[in-house]
């Protein structure tokens, strides 16, 4: 599972780019959510009973803190704590699973935020598909062999490109290139999940 997260991790910081220069609004809360932030990376290297407890404990806390947050201020945007803080916000939202309805209602805050360039269109195709199946954006998926990735299922399949390209996204066929599956399989709880082959690259039609 860990390493799972590291691939994600990775695929993210290369999808993102360089982060948009921003004096925030609210510099105080912008180092509230990245110490936050730290705090939930941090016990994600849990190997001990004792680590996973910890683990739990500051995912719980996390979740009342960032409800307490969004409640207040509205969904963090990047004009109002950087790119870095924003970003750092909607990591504790992913992992907020949890809480469904509290992502659902976040997901909903931050769609029309990102034609306005206040959100990524990365991180609301990854909480889109974290909370939706079939999902749409093709972010979630598994090894389905010691070779192979494999996206779960996703509507519209045929288009599935075309939408990420439209949220800044690498194609499916190259976002599965990231994820190494050499070693045991996992499941990470996604037994009942169907998962579909990964679709060819395409090309956007010339006018």
């Amino acid at each position: 599972m860990l390493r799972r997260m590291v691939v994600v991790v990775a695929v993210l910081a290369a999808l993102a780019g360089a982060a948009r220069a921003v004096e925030p609004v609210q510099p105080a809360l912008r180092a509230e959510l990245l110490a936050m932030k730290e705090q939930d990376q941090a016990v994600r290297q849990a190997t001990t009973l004792e680590q996973m407890r910890k683990w739990e404990a500051v995912d719980a806390a996390n979740l009342v803190r960032i409800k307490a947050i969004v409640a207040q201020y509205g969904w963090p945007t990047v004009s109002m704590v950087g790119q870095d803080g924003a970003s750092a916000a909607w990591i504790l939202v992913q992992h907020a699973g949890r809480d469904a309805p509290f992502q659902q209602q976040v997901l909903a805050m931050m769609e029309p935020l990102v034609a306005q360039g206040e959100v990524r269109g990365v991180e609301y195709a990854y909480l889109y598909d974290r909370t939706h199946y079939p999902q749409r954006y093709g972010t979630q998926g598994t090894c389905v062999n010691a070779r192979a990735w494999q996206p779960f299922e996703i509507e519209d399949l045929a288009n599935v490109n075309a939408r990420r390209r439209a949220l800044g996204l690498m194609s499916m066929a190259e976002y599965a290139k990231h994820f190494e599956c050499d070693g045991p399989l996992m499941s990470f709880g996604h037994a009942t999940k169907r998962t579909v082959p990964v679709p060819p690259d395409d090309k956007p039609a010339t006018p």
